[in-house]
């Protein structure tokens, strides 16, 4: 069996980069398939590692994973994404709704101001809508002022 051989003095002259993620994972798949990456031996997988890094502008940690995934699966995708199940939210839209009418009432005061009408509203009026609103957060309170709702 022939040995494929890289030289490191070979791959430093190429000056392109890759801007696609999934683009650069389809090259790499195929970069490890065509040099047969399971049976280089240490120095030439150390150097085609260091010419997908090169090209794809992964970082040496990145390469790794991606050579790990396809050594397990056969194959890279890209598996970010979404959580598989994201933050429950606490606050619902009918809250920021309450929010934003409040804020329209009173000429848009500051968070603890905001937030101690909430406790108001509850507490002394018995207002049941403002249950989650009168132990929010100043923080939070400002969040939920530029959330997109």
């Amino acid at each position: 069996m022939r040995s494929v051989r890289l030289s490191p003095a070979a791959s430093s002259p190429v000056q392109f980069t890759m801007t696609n993620r999934e683009d650069a994972c389809a090259w790499l798949e195929t970069m490890l398939r065509q040099f047969r990456y399971i049976t280089l031996g240490k120095l030439d997988k150390g150097v085609l590692r260091t010419c997908i890094a090169k090209v794809t502008s992964f970082s040496r940690a990145q390469v790794a994973r991606l050579i790990r995934q396809y050594l397990r699966d056969g194959r890279i995708r890209d598996r970010r994404g979404a959580p598989t199940q994201p933050f429950a939210r606490r606050y619902t839209s009918a809250d920021i709704e309450l929010l934003v009418e409040i804020d329209t009432l009173h000429d848009t005061l500051s968070g603890p101001a905001t937030r101690k009408l909430c406790e108001r509203a509850l507490e002394v009026f018995g207002d049941q809508r403002f249950v989650q609103l009168a132990r929010i957060s100043n923080g939070h309170l400002y969040n939920l002022r530029h959330s997109s709702g």
